[in-house]
């Protein structure tokens, strides 16, 4: 039997190390065991994931950190879901958010995203299906962010 030596890796070889910036999430829901479920979910996707129990620690979070998406629940005791969406866009409109409730209906999803949410889940949800709306919200958020940048660039030509 005759052992295979493996090549190490030369300075052509060597694939480069990128640094890609991982979104920051903040999950917002009154119940802790699904808030830490949530998290460590999302932070097995390599995300930054902040928590808040109540309308008034996500409010507190969001005033020490910028936040690229957040899933906040739509019902909660303090506040409700689409409240606190509108407080959260009002500091900070390039925030995406996603509204989660246990208390789908078509009507709750409409009015929801006529009030400036990027997405709407119904809970339980699927992890898989998480995934893939948090995936695809921040590429819809990256997007927005590109054309603001090129929006502000073309007005500064002008």
């Amino acid at each position: 039997m005759k052992k295979v030596m493996k090549k190490r890796p030369t300075a052509k070889t060597k694939k480069p190390s990128v640094k890609i910036r991982k979104a920051r999430l903040l999950v917002v829901d009154d119940e802790s065991d699904f808030v830490t479920l949530i998290q460590t979910i999302l932070m097995q996707e390599g995300y930054g994931v902040d928590t808040a129990t109540s309308a008034t620690q996500a409010i507190a979070l969001q005033r020490k950190n910028a936040y690229d998406l957040a899933l906040v629940d739509l019902r909660m005791p303090e506040m409700t879901g689409l409240e606190l969406l509108q407080y959260l866009k009002a500091r900070d409109k390039s925030i995406f958010v996603i509204l989660m409730t246990a208390y789908g209906s078509f009507s709750v999803g409409i009015e929801a995203l006529r009030r400036g949410a990027t997405d709407y889940v119904a809970k339980p949800f699927k992890n898989k299906a998480l995934k893939e709306k948090v995936a695809e919200a921040l590429s819809r958020r990256h997007q927005y962010l590109e054309e603001q940048h090129s929006i502000r660039h073309s007005s500064d030509e002008l």
